[in-house]
């Protein structure tokens, strides 16, 4: 019964989320449906088929399903089961305000979709969202370590030449996510100057599953404003203290980070305690809600039941997920006052 009690004071609270990618919060009756209309996989006969890919030990089996799935994109129509996946996932967890990461580049060596047909359904569909009281989301390009720096420039230019054509509030940034192993955040350099430049906001996944060196170069090389994951933090407290120094915050995903079990194993060992002890400023996401089978409510009452934080925790964290984000000081103001009056 105490259980249950919390678990309805989290969910009942307003969210933001940060660190969670747009193609595995996608649910598995769309990507059978998609399946089913390209006839991709006649032994996927139905969606719990899909469930098989939950079955993984490694962010590399990880990004395999995830590349998988993206293989289903194969029309601008498509994304239309993101929009409205998104939207679904947003009100049962009641997100407020999320900063989704979106990944083109298996869909455009696919052909056949170009980057305003991954776009456009996009920023026409959330735009219509929030137009009718629905979720606020924002939009991060992932320029995508996994397929090298040049494929990185090209989604850069892409990305630069469709806000030139079509100017809008969606599209916020650019993020390094894909395979850190073999690709060191610092060949990203000029991508992310360019960005910066261009008046983008730029995020790097980095100490996900190398030390914590990767995360040094990505605030240091780099200059990104926030580090997705960073668990190896832990490993150095110069740096963990240099990341609260400059209150650059972490995009903690704790299921994620247990089920690839690189550095986390079981949830009581999850470092977010120490990163909180320590004044680093984390903040609670899913990452890939279908792919790790777990929504935010989920992630807070394991961070305030499992690792340990009790509900003054999960409230803190609640706080630095607003913070967190790229909202302005009068978004950010407005979020911390629902919340607060959410908990009077």
């Amino acid at each position: 019964m105490a259980s249950q009690r919390v678990s309805d004071f989290l969910a009942s609270l307003p969210k933001t989320e940060i660190h969670i990618h747009a193609e595995a919060t996608v649910s598995f009756d769309s990507y059978f449906r998609l399946n089913q209309k390209y006839k991709a996989d006649p032994s996927l006969r139905s969606p719990a088929d899909f469930r098989k890919l939950l079955d993984m030990d490694s962010l590399g089996v990880m990004i395999k399903n995830f590349f998988y799935l993206q293989s289903l994109f194969r029309a601008s129509e498509d994304f239309l089961f993101v929009v409205a996946d998104v939207d679904a996932y947003a009100r049962r967890n009641r997100i407020r305000y999320m900063e989704l990461f979106v990944a083109p580049s298996m869909v455009l060596k696919q052909g056949g979709v170009d980057f305003e047909g991954i776009m456009d359904p996009l920023i026409e569909g959330f735009s219509r969202l929030a137009a009718d009281g629905g979720p606020d989301v924002r939009l991060l390009v992932d320029v995508s370590r996994s397929f090298g720096p040049d494929n990185a420039a090209r989604n850069l230019g892409y990305l630069l030449g469709y806000v030139s054509k079509r100017p809008n509030d969606r599209i916020i940034g650019i993020g390094l996510g894909g395979q850190e192993i073999g690709n060191p955040c610092i060949a990203y350099k000029a991508v992310f100057a360019a960005a910066r430049e261009a008046g983008l906001h730029t995020v790097a996944h980095a100490g996900e599953e190398v030390g914590p060196e990767s995360i040094r170069d990505a605030v240091l090389e780099l200059g990104a404003e926030r580090i997705g994951h960073g668990t190896s933090a832990i490993q150095d407290p110069s740096l963990m203290a240099l990341l609260a120094e400059r209150a650059v915050p972490l995009e903690i995903c704790p299921t994620s980070n247990v089920v690839t079990g690189k550095y986390v194993r079981r949830y009581e060992d999850h470092p977010i305690r120490e990163f909180l002890k320590r004044g680093v400023l984390a903040t609670l996401n899913t990452d890939d809600p279908v792919l790790f089978d777990v929504e935010l409510d989920e992630e807070y009452l394991r961070a305030s039941e499992k690792i340990g934080l009790g509900k003054d925790g999960a409230v803190a964290l609640l706080r630095n997920g607003v913070r967190a984000t790229f909202m302005d000081e009068a978004g950010k103001a407005a979020a911390l006052a629902e919340l607060d009056a959410s908990l009077g």
